[in-house]
């Protein structure tokens, strides 16, 4: 913690995302279901497992990119609580203090003690106790936060409170940002929602294939096991598909 601050929470770098112990018991088994499945398609061998330590870094970073993103989607929405809580609160005549005591309430009734911004609050109102500037835990918070809204909005409340700038409109024009942004991710997720899907089943459908002339036909499929130029020539379609999977996942990822 910095300074004389304690709050009994620990500061966390939302542009980082670290495996609990379950997590990273969940990334080395789906490898390793994944490296059976390749070896067993691909090469019809057990050597195949060695491809384990490529595997297990590459499923371990798309999950952790998409633990980061859900993480962050939810720290959006409770912020996007809090704002609206402090500007009722400040509507209501609060000083901007007490409205962050009022939030802190507000964001424990919404989401509980599993709350991602509820740590955040109690430290911003711990600290404010100790006579520290709100803006300043506000700029420390946006930099960890690693998003561009909590950010520009950090640094117009800084603005504001050396300029003498009306909080409450500061406040209410954030929190109308961020509900207009939210709204068009929701449509645009709903709009992707079906081409995902039909992503997935894409991605599937090679392997699914080529399981089902192993099971089937397999004789039809001897020519390219158990020897070098079977190899080279399952390796190369396996990194093909690869590159098919990532260019997939690209086509479907949409930044606003």
């Amino acid at each position: 913690m910095k300074g004389s601050r304690k709050t009994g929470e620990e500061e966390l770098d939302y542009g980082r995302y670290v495996f609990s112990k379950k997590e990273c018991l969940h990334c080395l088994l789906v490898s390793l279901g994944l490296s059976g499945l390749v070896a067993w398609l691909f090469y019809r061998s057990p050597w195949g497992m060695l491809l384990f330590p490529a595997v297990c870094p590459v499923y371990a970073g798309v999950f952790r990119g998409e633990q980061r993103k859900k993480r962050q989607e939810r720290l959006m929405l409770e912020f996007q609580a809090v704002m609206q809580a402090l500007s009722t609160a400040l509507l209501a005549g609060y000083s901007m203090e007490n409205a962050w005591r009022d939030a802190e309430r507000e964001i424990t009734a919404l989401y509980g003690k599993e709350s991602l911004m509820l740590p955040e609050v109690r430290r911003i109102n711990a600290a404010v106790r100790l006579n520290e500037p709100v803006e300043q835990l506000l700029a420390e918070f946006a930099k960890r936060s690693a998003c561009e809204e909590i950010e520009s909005f950090a640094a117009i409340f800084l603005f504001a409170k050396r300029s003498g700038g009306d909080f409450v409109k500061i406040i209410q024009t954030t929190v109308k940002k961020l509900t207009g942004r939210m709204e068009v991710e929701q449509e645009i997720a709903t709009v992707l929602a079906g081409k995902r899907l039909e992503g997935r089943v894409m991605n599937a459908m090679p392997l699914l294939i080529l399981a089902y002339m192993t099971l089937t036909s397999g004789d039809f499929l001897d020519v390219l096991y158990g020897n070098t130029f079977g190899v080279c020539v399952m390796t190369a379609v396996l990194a093909g598909y690869g590159m098919a999977l990532r260019l997939s996942a690209h086509v479907l990822e949409i930044e606003i």
